[in-house]
């Protein structure tokens, strides 16, 4: 339904403007409440009245008292500016579905933080898609995606909000007849001669670089065996049909199988890092928590 034909050609601005010196009393003390010029805010009254066609104050000596249209006016605007104000507040509460991209291996405890930290400010609807970190940063710039959950660091931030929501270290993931499953803790020493089973670099190069990097300042530079087909099936019968054969992942990745182990390896071991990720200057960023609160990665 329009607005009425003969209804003026009224702007917020003024109503609420009117509505402000009808309270204060005066141009000068409304003016001084909504912080602008007093010859501006006369002038938009001034204007207002020509809309409406009707003089909507007396001028007295000291101050301004609302004629009778004045009091309907005002009547009206304030009902107006209430049911404004509650509509804007029914709009907002409406949830809105938000695409996500989410690369491989994503724990489930990670995306139950993203879901919290971009639910706390509005509700959300999260659509949540299969996106390789490669992939994401154009995604999310290009409006395809509205957040991301990626492996850092970035292939590409340039444009992107960033905030970390997960950190863990890496640790070997071996068959539980391998020889070295019975230790507690291991060593780069201890891995020597291993194959390590890895992930096409295309999916995330730059967290594939960072973590090889790491190994080889430790002393392992292992000849790769690429699981390419995404399928945590393939990728296991690989780790128990092999007994020089071990993978990196964090502890959470072999959590309730009984036929792999988890071992910490060290010292200091690559870190697996998980980012949150917007589009810079777009409403979605504006709903990222503040760096502080989400271990800020931004870059």
């Amino acid at each position: 339904m329009g607005a009425p034909e003969d209804l003026p050609e009224l702007e917020l601005r003024q109503l609420r403007y009117f509505a402000a010196v009808a309270e204060a009393g005066t141009v000068t003390e409304a003016a001084r409440r909504l912080r602008i010029a007093q010859p501006s805010l006369s002038q938009q009254v001034k204007l207002l009245e020509r809309r409406v066609g009707a003089p909507l104050f007396r001028r007295l000596p000291r101050g301004m008292e609302l004629t009778e249209a004045g009091r309907l006016l005002l009547d009206g605007t304030e009902q107006a500016l209430r049911a404004l104000g509650a509509a804007v507040s029914a709009a907002r509460a409406v949830p809105v579905t938000a695409a996500v991209g989410v690369c491989r291996g994503v724990p489930q405890d990670v995306l139950h933080r993203a879901e919290r930290l971009l639910t706390a400010a509005r509700p959300l609807r999260l659509a949540y898609e299969q996106v390789d970190s490669a992939h994401q940063g154009e995604a999310l710039r290009g409006g395809a995606l509205a957040f991301g959950i990626l492996r850092g660091p970035a292939d590409d931030p340039a444009g992107l909000e960033l905030r970390t929501v997960g950190a863990e270290p890496l640790g070997v993931m071996l068959n539980r007849r391998h020889p070295l499953a019975g230790r507690t803790e291991l060593t780069w020493d201890d891995l020597r001669g291993q194959r390590l089973l890895w992930f096409p670099r295309r999916r995330a190069p730059g967290y594939a670089t960072a973590v090889l990097a790491r190994l080889a300042e430790h002393g392992w530079r292992p000849a790769t065996v690429v699981e390419d087909t995404g399928s945590h099936t393939l990728f296991r019968h690989a780790l128990l049909g092999h007994d020089d054969l071990v993978a990196l992942r964090t502890r959470a990745a072999c959590a309730g199988d009984a036929d792999l182990r988890w071992c910490p390896v060290g010292p200091r071991p690559p870190h697996e890092h998980l980012l949150l990720a917007a589009a810079a200057r777009t409403p979605w960023a504006r709903l990222l928590p503040p760096p502080e609160a989400g271990g800020e990665r931004r870059l």
